[in-house]
């Protein structure tokens, strides 16, 4: 049963994916109005932390927690990361789209945190950290909520 929740952790961290395609498309086809990036990404950051507050309540190990939901986070920031320094260049394929694609919901933030930096790639790592932070958060926050309950 342990694999299963294992392997449920790691999927629920494609979410990312999901949302920033959505989000690809919602700024593709409004090209002619602004969206509202920065709140997007507290949202989305918001609920990155209730997704780890879920899955601390089921898996009662905030450390694998944070690690599994963001594994596939921190293969895609490895991915950018040789894109951008090594090759200079984002692969004009399925897997260059996505992997930028990865961050979209948090990049803005992102962004606005490294207005110091010459590199797209430390936006993406700031990205990561916060997604990081927040999942890390949730857990604590699940689990002071565990303690008060069995006080």
């Amino acid at each position: 049963m342990m694999r299963v929740k294992n392997v449920l952790t790691i999927i629920t961290g494609a979410i990312p994916f999901v949302v920033g395609s959505i989000l690809n498309r919602a700024l593709i086809e409004q090209s002619d109005s602004v969206l509202p990036l920065i709140r997007i990404g507290l949202l989305f950051l918001s609920f990155w932390g209730i997704v780890a507050f879920v899955f601390q309540n089921r898996m009662k190990n905030a450390k694998r927690v944070v690690v599994l939901l963001n594994a596939i986070a921190a293969i895609d920031l490895l991915l950018l990361g040789i894109q951008e320094l090594v090759i200079h260049a984002y692969w004009g394929n399925v897997i260059g789209g996505w992997s930028q694609l990865f961050y979209l919901p948090v990049i803005k933030i992102g962004f606005l945190l490294t207005n110091w930096s010459h590199t797209v790639f430390s936006a993406y790592v700031v990205s990561f950290v916060l997604m990081i932070v927040v999942s890390v958060l949730g857990c604590r926050i699940r689990i002071w909520q565990s303690q008060l309950d069995n006080k």
